[in-house]
């Protein structure tokens, strides 16, 4: 290991290649690298272009945002190390250009992998393209990098949640990935077939979609050809609002567990299949940033592969009835729930599951539009049960099931940081007091989403 008297000293003078970094994870280690590792020389991001924006204008528009408030506030001149790169992950060599490339071979010293396409419902042969091939293409990039000492690939814990305890180890592959081509090859773009095949019948309901499965397949290959690159894998478990940094409770996106419990506390969702006693496996997102930034400085002259899962159900469990109930009581005191008396009820039976969903939902839901059409509106309500309904089944493998997942490798890298670094970039989830940390998630929500 590299000595250092700090985390922000060893990025002085350094440069970072970050894919995924417009995401709700990488705005937040952008702007933490920028905030507390002052003098880092550049960060350049992999962007792609969209129909009426290119990646600059992409770029320029993100660093607009609420996240980049105190930097702007206190050093807007840092705002200028951020680099757009014009790229794509699902593209071969990143889609980068030739002089781009260059820039990169020269300067870059630490590469931040944390792009993937997250939606759990993703036909197989696009997850593959983004989660895997991406992964692969980053590689092959990091391998030309002249400079390069560190390699941080941000999986997922529930790659391999077909486990009940996860450790900070490689686990073997779910499957061959070749014969997983094998599988996309021989039923072509039949998305229903091959999700089919490979989730349910080739690994017998193990793995329960192609987004952690591609992520398993990815970090298993991350494992075997890392070569002489020092490599971290980074495994966040479900990614919240941030706690403190860059500002309280700050969250831009819906999935996770977001969606679900804000339609808990909103009164649209009365029922979650699995036992109130499981543990719903939360971590502020502003942990994993600073979890990321210190293993890549601590670790970066290690040639063995570093694991660590950045998550709270090993060290400070919370069962999801407590966040439930204190979603509902943050909508009820502030008066936002849109349903009267939210409530949550748990059941392991999809047929007594049904029941309240049709009682308590789909029946109200469709007085409420037959009210609206004869006053000439149009109906709305049935229409947003069946989507809420819809992420009530997506969601059910995680809510119906429980992990512990392991950290002491992150503890122990925690507790080797000066007092100062454990206060700057704080990743130690036993830390987090629940009762207070619900109530700041939840505000978020209200302030940055709804």
């Amino acid at each position: 290991m590299e000595h250092f008297d700090n985390v922000a000293n060893f990025y002085a003078g350094k440069s970072i290649f970050i894919t995924g970094g417009t995401g709700f994870l990488g705005k937040v280690l952008i702007e933490k690298l920028l905030y507390s590792c002052p003098k880092l020389d550049n960060i350049y991001v992999l962007i792609r272009g969209k129909k009426n924006a290119t990646p600059e204008s992409r770029l320029q528009e993100m660093l607009n945002q609420p996240v980049f408030k105190r930097l702007k506030g206190e050093r807007a001149k840092d705002l200028k190390k951020v680099v757009a790169i014009t790229g794509d992950i699902a593209e071969e060599n990143l889609g980068i250009q030739e002089e781009d490339e260059k820039i990169l071979v020269e300067k870059v010293d630490i590469v931040i992998h944390a792009a993937a396409t997250i939606r759990f419902t993703e036909p197989l042969r696009i997850a593959m393209n983004l989660n895997f091939e991406g992964t692969k293409r980053v590689l092959n990039l990091s391998r030309k990098l002249k400079k390069l000492q560190t390699l941080v690939y941000i999986s997922t814990a529930y790659s391999n949640s077909n486990r009940q305890y996860i450790e900070e180890i490689i686990y073997p592959p779910p499957a061959s990935y070749k014969h997983v081509y094998e599988i996309i090859e021989k039923y072509g773009d039949d998305a229903e077939q091959t999700n089919n095949i490979i989730v349910i019948n080739y690994i017998s309901g193990d793995l329960p979609n192609t987004y952690v499965f591609t992520k398993a397949l990815a970090e298993n290959y991350v494992a075997e050809n890392h070569g002489n690159i020092p490599t971290i894998i980074i495994r966040p478990s479900i990614v919240t609002a941030s706690e403190k940094e860059p500002l309280e409770g700050w969250i831009d996106n819906w999935a996770g567990a977001t969606a679900i419990n804000t339609m808990i506390a909103l009164g649209f969702l009365r029922v979650l299949f699995g036992k109130s006693s499981n543990i719903i496996d939360l971590i502020p997102v502003d942990f994993v940033s600073n979890l990321t930034i210190v293993a890549a400085a601590k670790c970066n002259r290690s040639k063995e592969l570093r694991v660590y899962n950045c998550s709270s159900s090993g060290t400070n469990p919370l069962p999801i009835v407590n966040l439930c109930k204190s979603f509902i009581k943050g909508a009820v005191k502030q008066k936002i729930n849109v349903v009267p008396f939210p409530t949550i009820m748990f059941t392991q039976s999809f047929f007594v599951a049904k029941i309240i969903i049709f009682l308590t939902q789909l029946l109200p839901a469709f007085v409420l539009d037959c009210f609206l059409r004869l006053r000439g509106k149009e109906a709305r309500h049935v229409k947003k049960q069946r989507k809420i309904i819809n992420l009530f089944y997506i969601l059910q493998y995680f809510t119906n099931n429980s992990w512990s997942i392991q950290s002491t490798q992150t503890e122990s890298l925690f507790a080797s940081l000066t007092h100062c670094d454990k206060d700057t970039f704080p990743c130690d989830s036993s830390a987090i007091r629940w009762s207070e940390y619900t109530s700041v998630y939840f505000n978020g929500i209200k302030s940055y989403l709804l």
